[in-house]
């Protein structure tokens, strides 16, 4: 019934120019979670230079880095076999299930006439990458519009009709600085992914107990947080990379007692997610 497009073709230069699609949100990657919401699309398309599960299709937009508009118009241009629908979504969305899941049930109610159904923020504005199109009327915006390189996705939908949706319980709100990714990451803490791995009292006792021995604050170590992070690098195939970035980590926050984990882990995940995998010892 539809097909799925991510954008995730931005340069995340409010984050530190870090990959956004690859940043740990609650033990799981950011893309991750947006794919696991176009579950059912006849094609998922992902627009950006990053990794993606068998099955997805990946492209760029033509020149790359013109913005999420061109980056739209080219995952359209992936697709073989256009469904009748095309859902839009940004790679910054972390509630990105739950808002899909208000989206289609939406659509069963949505007027003939409507060219699309468009989730609303907290103040009422539409955000367009986190919508459902019509694709043919999606087509017609775009023709009308021209190029759409460096220019926005609000006015090429302009002309079209839509349906605006209150998100209710679901969260639009996007990730664009560390400070929005702590408080979320602080909102929304990870289920641990092995209980005996993750047994936080165990944990607790070890860290306070080293922490003690070597002079150190234990709440500055947040265990799993380093977890996550090493069975991401681990995860990725890259497992000589998983100690390292953990000491990298270590001595990052021991230079800077001012750092911001959220920070650190984030510019460490983007540099582990563009390296090279490197031979184990």
């Amino acid at each position: 019934m539809y097909d799925a497009i991510i954008v995730a073709g931005g340069q995340g230069s409010r984050m530190g120019y870090v990959s956004k699609a690859d940043l740990d949100v609650s033990g799981e990657r950011l893309l991750d979670i947006v794919l696991r919401a176009t579950a059912g699309a006849a094609t998922t398309v992902v627009v950006g230079d990053v990794a993606v599960p068998l099955g997805v299709v990946v492209t760029r937009e033509d020149p790359p880095g013109t913005g999420p508009a061109a980056g739209l118009l080219a995952g359209l241009d992936a697709v073989a076999s256009p469904a009748p629908w095309t859902l839009v979504l940004a790679c910054d969305l972390p509630d990105a299930p739950a808002a899909v899941g208000v989206l289609r049930s939406a659509l069963d109610t949505a007027p003939d006439d409507a060219d699309g159904l468009c989730l609303r923020d907290a103040g009422g504005e539409l955000q367009h990458l986190a919508a459902l199109y019509r694709t043919p009327a999606l087509r017609r915006a775009f023709a009308a519009w021209g190029d759409p390189a460096n220019r926005s996705v609000r006015g090429v939908m302009a002309s079209l009709s839509l349906l605006p949706v209150d998100p209710g319980d679901a969260s639009v709100e996007d990730l664009d600085t560390p400070e929005q990714l702590a408080r979320w990451v602080a909102s929304n803490p990870a289920a641990p992914a092995n209980a005996a791995e993750d047994n936080k009292e165990g944990w607790r006792a070890f860290v306070e107990d080293a922490c003690a021995r070597l002079g150190l604050d234990a709440a500055r170590v947040d265990e799993h947080a380093l977890l996550r992070l090493s069975r991401r690098v681990a995860h990725e195939g890259a497992r000589p990379m998983a100690p390292v970035s953990t000491f990298i980590l270590g001595l990052a926050l021991g230079a800077d007692p001012e750092a911001d984990p959220v920070a650190v882990a984030t510019a460490l995940q983007d540099a582990i997610a563009t390296a090279p995998l490197p031979e184990e010892d």
